[in-house]
């Protein structure tokens, strides 16, 4: 078990930015300051060789030029809200819009962009901090941020802390894009899924309706299956968004369960993520367009899938699918792991 760091670094705007490198059994993970990426995570696969299942840049140029939130961490309030606006406590609040009229993670300006302090938290994990301000990107609340990185010989946990002094929203998940081949198209993985129910979004990306059954359509994954198989089913949700962008809704359990199982189809090797929040984003990467990656070669549609652990896409909209509020006095404090084994 180790941790080292190094610089990354400085941004367009002066700030220093450091990786730190976790190392435990036979995984390695790197995490940035700047947007609290998660760099690289690598894992044996069947072979034993060491696989690098996420995207992501060699330069800091890359994430500073890149708009797909590649392994960053996302918020004040991950996935998107209609109308840049949202109520609390009766009161209307104007966001800032960042997708036409909509917010998507957090704003313009979201977690993404931000440079965190760090500090080694453990023998093998670290934690970033961040103080986002009260009405950044119209969110209101002096927001205290604590993000762990925890690597152990068999999974990369993250933990999200936070405390507002006035009540707001709040809804942190990270954006990683997953290859577990370490390279390619990705729809050849399969996939499972713990959820009976998606959310229907219409052409904008905003939901239509809290949920609706997976059962006969291409968005069952209760079964195992490639992810890729019915991509391109005469579907209008699919049409709608370019392929899977939606939130699943994982079915009722307590705690960390398991929401989903990912298997690199010539890799061997398996990701369950596990979560305590209520939904998971799968996101096929549909438009998705990079310079160089890490390696050289720019990244294209379908070469990654996104899981990202998260409260209802436009819930602050619709408080009758749960309260989301973070209030003076409530801790915000949820885990999401990602744990590896091979086939």
């Amino acid at each position: 078990m180790a941790v080292s760091k190094e610089p990354f670094g400085v941004t367009r705007d002066g700030r220093t930015v450091e990786k730190f490198t976790l190392r435990c059994g036979g995984l390695e993970a790197e995490a940035l300051t700047y947007g609290g990426v998660l760099r690289a995570l690598r894992v044996p696969d069947r072979n034993g060789d060491l696989v690098d299942v996420v995207l992501g840049f060699d330069t800091l140029a890359g994430y500073e030029e890149s708009d797909g939130y590649i392994g960053a961490v996302v918020g004040r309030y991950a996935n998107r809200i209609a109308g840049a606006r949202c109520v609390i406590d009766g009161q209307t609040v104007h966001l800032e819009a960042n997708e036409g009229v909509k917010q998507l993670h957090g704003g313009p300006v979201g977690f993404n962009r931000r440079v965190f302090d760090a500090r080694q938290s453990g023998e093998s994990s670290v934690t970033l901090s961040y103080l986002s301000p009260d009405g950044e990107n119209g969110f209101p609340g002096r927001l205290e941020l604590l993000v762990t990185y925890t690597l152990t010989e068999r999974a990369l946990s993250i933990r999200y802390a936070a405390a507002s002094d006035k009540t707001t929203y709040c809804n942190i998940t990270n954006h990683s894009y997953f290859n577990l081949n370490g390279g390619g198209d990705a729809m050849g993985h399969t996939l499972w899924l713990a959820a009976s129910r998606y959310t229907p979004v219409g052409p904008d990306s905003i939901p239509i309706s809290m949920s609706r059954p997976v059962a006969g359509s291409p968005f069952d994954f209760t079964a195992e299956k490639p992810i890729g198989r019915d991509l391109l089913a005469q579907d209008q949700q699919l049409r709608n968004v370019g392929g899977y962008d939606h939130n699943f809704v994982l079915d009722p359990a307590e705690g960390l369960r398991r929401a989903a199982r990912l298997t690199g189809d010539r890799s061997g090797i398996v990701m369950e993520t596990w979560t305590e929040k209520p939904g998971v984003q799968l996101y096929t990467a549909n438009f998705l367009s990079t310079g160089e990656g890490k390696g050289g070669p720019g990244y294209r549609a379908r070469q990654a899938v996104c899981l990202e652990t998260q409260f209802f896409p436009d819930s602050p909209n619709h408080p009758e699918w749960g309260d989301v509020l973070l209030r003076p006095g409530r801790q915000y404090d949820y885990t999401t792991e990602y744990r590896f084994s091979h086939i």
